[in-house]
């Protein structure tokens, strides 16, 4: 089960994968309500007043949104007017919205948070398991409808995937980590 705050109704998992013997986090979600968030692991801890989500609200607004609190301790939002769209609010949600898109860099992995640095229920995926290959990683996130999962899309070229469906939440959250294919080189 995830963790889950009965006060505020919030529940939170810490995305990981194993990948090249190393177990990394690669993405925190948060559901506060009918309020979905996607934080890359080093938006939370343990840098402090950093923060950078992306996020998708009961109204239905979907933002990037990039926090930097200076002394004083007032945010300042560097990108949220210019990302902001406006979508069905969650509980309309009929099929597949997008939350969340991240690459990750084989040299980033490998430097990234270990696992359990963040709060939350661990989900661990297993890339090697999935026969990843030594290279660059696709992270998405998707709200989905309960029973939509076939509209997921899958890109051109997509090569060892991994797909995750989190059920303890309305719309459901499917994370999608894959690779390209092989390319050939001559």
């Amino acid at each position: 089960m995830a963790e889950i705050s009965k006060a505020s109704n919030e529940v939170v998992f810490c995305v990981a994968l194993r990948h090249l013997g190393a177990e990394r986090e690669i993405v925190v979600l948060k559901a506060k309500g009918n309020n979905f968030y996607a934080f890359p692991p080093y938006a939370k801890e343990p840098f402090g007043p950093f923060d950078a989500h992306m996020s998708w609200h009961a109204s239905g607004e979907r933002h990037f949104t990039v926090l930097i609190n200076d002394q004083q301790g007032e945010a300042e939002k560097s990108v949220q007017e210019q990302s902001r769209v406006q979508l069905c609010p969650p509980e309309t949600l009929k099929g597949v919205i997008p939350l969340y898109h991240c690459p990750v860099f084989l040299s980033h992995f490998l430097e990234s948070l270990p696992l359990g640095t963040n709060r939350g229920k661990i989900v661990l995926l297993d890339a090697t398991a999935a026969r990843f290959r030594d290279e660059f990683i696709v992270v998405r996130v998707y709200a989905v409808a309960p029973g939509a999962e076939d509209e997921i899309p899958t890109f051109p070229d997509t090569g060892p995937r991994i797909l995750y469906t989190i059920k303890e939440t309305t719309p459901w959250l499917v994370v999608d980590v894959y690779q390209q294919t092989e390319l050939t080189r001559t």
